[in-house]
């Protein structure tokens, strides 16, 4: 199954792209996600972390990315298993950042992925296509906020490139925290919710 999104973050291509590097804190702009250890930026292992009202899933895996700095594209493989319930999830990310001005990047994604197990359920009826959207939303605004903070952080120290310094290194101006499971459950009532409220716009038209 294939899924493809997009969106704006406000800040240059080359900001996001070196903050991109970094996969500790890019792992912690993903609700539910969790690194536990990196080699070189380039292979990782984690957990990401479920729930589906009473159902909590643990997904543990590993991921190994590639990147080519000439056309600012990526790749990410990966594939994790949940011990309780031997869920069984593998993906494919291609990613690609697109400047649509000095100031803005827009990241382009197409994901391949297969779900086997008690979970698969979920991967029908467009279900996971509209949670992936909530779930690419939110990577979305915490990326910017990440990027934000570690900007600001550091123009207020007196840099003359704070982009590029904050670029490095942006897991040092981000609060480390207990990752929380991703709630599945609050994320199709937002959907049902933003659903009827556009049954209610078009009625009202």
């Amino acid at each position: 199954m294939q899924l493809e999104q997009s969106f704006d973050v406000a800040h240059s291509l080359q900001t996001v792209w070196r903050a991109l590097e970094d996969l500790r804190a890019t792992a912690m702009c993903i609700p539910g996600a969790e690194i536990t250890n990196v080699e070189d930026n380039r292979k990782a292992t984690g957990v990401f972390r479920v729930q589906l009202g009473p159902i909590k899933a643990a997904f543990a895996g590993e991921a190994e990315v590639t990147r080519d700095d000439a056309t600012h594209s990526g790749t990410i493989k990966g594939a994790g298993r949940d011990g309780k319930n031997a869920t069984r999830v593998n993906a494919t990310v291609e990613y690609r950042l697109v400047p649509v001005n000095d100031a803005t990047t827009r990241i382009e994604l197409k994901v391949d992925y297969g779900i086997t197990g008690p979970l698969a359920q979920f991967s029908r009826a467009g279900i996971v296509k509209e949670i992936a959207g909530s779930i690419t939303r939110m990577f979305a605004t915490n990326l910017g906020k990440m990027l934000d903070s570690s900007v600001a952080s550091a123009a207020a120290a007196g840099s003359n490139t704070a982009n590029v310094t904050a670029a490095a290194a942006p897991a040092s101006h981000v609060p480390v925290t207990e990752p929380e499971s991703l709630n599945f459950a609050s994320l199709v009532l937002s959907m049902i919710w933003q659903r009827m409220t556009g049954i209610f716009k078009s009625n009202k038209q």
